[in-house]
């Protein structure tokens, strides 16, 4: 089965429950704008050798965007996440890092038990992936430079940036909120910091230029 085939079966097995779960979306690219300034978004991302496909999850802020990307997609979101059935024990044991892909399968029925396989991963997995996300500003602004700094487990989980991305974007909410002198403490350490991710300084001096 190809990819074009396989994206037909999602929009009739896979997209009904997304809807239900209050994303919107067509075969392989789907969001949720919440009521809470977060954005969750999914992509069903094809192999490029074809044959399978593994979901992404992404989570971006509203007040982050603009009209020119209005239509985001995972690929634009500050926080990542690949989820995929968990590991047998063997290959935690040989300590075998390689991702797990759906397969389409042959023929229509093996398609529909891996479409079947992913829905009940994203139900269970995905869902509490975007549940970390609530309640804003956390968990954001419950992220401080030491835990950037050690790069924590929690960070892993939620998918975060790395440091300086990570720093500009508590930087960019504190201002949000009004809380100038943390965005300047956050943007001021950034640029202290900035080492080879020169692309940021200017957005670093944005933050600045309004606290």
């Amino acid at each position: 089965m190809d990819t074009k085939e396989f994206r037909s079966l999602i929009k009739t097995e896979l997209k009904p429950v997304l809807n239900e779960l209050g994303f919107i979306g067509t075969n392989h690219h789907f969001i949720k704008r919440t009521n809470d300034h977060y954005i969750f978004t999914l992509v069903i991302q094809a192999n490029k050798y074809g044959g399978s496909c593994i979901m992404e999850l992404g989570v971006h802020l509203d007040f982050l965007l603009d009209e020119k990307n209005s239509n985001i997609t995972v690929y634009d979101c500050e926080f990542r996440q690949r989820i995929q059935p968990k590991k047998s024990f063997i290959s935690k044991l040989f300590k075998n890092n390689a991702e797990i892909w759906h397969e389409y399968g042959e023929d229509e029925e093996q398609a529909k038990q891996s479409i079947a396989s992913m829905k009940s991963l994203f139900v269970s997995q995905g869902m509490d992936y975007f549940n970390q996300f609530k309640n804003f500003p956390n968990p954001l602004l419950t992220i401080d430079i030491e835990e950037i700094k050690k790069r924590s487990k929690r960070l892993e989980q939620l998918g975060a940036p790395l440091d300086l991305r990570l720093v500009l974007l508590i930087s960019k909410t504190h201002l949000y909120l009004g809380n100038k002198k943390d965005a300047k403490k956050y943007a001021d350490w950034g640029l202290k910091n900035i080492g080879r991710a020169t692309l940021l300084i200017k957005e670093f001096e944005g933050v600045l230029q309004e606290v």
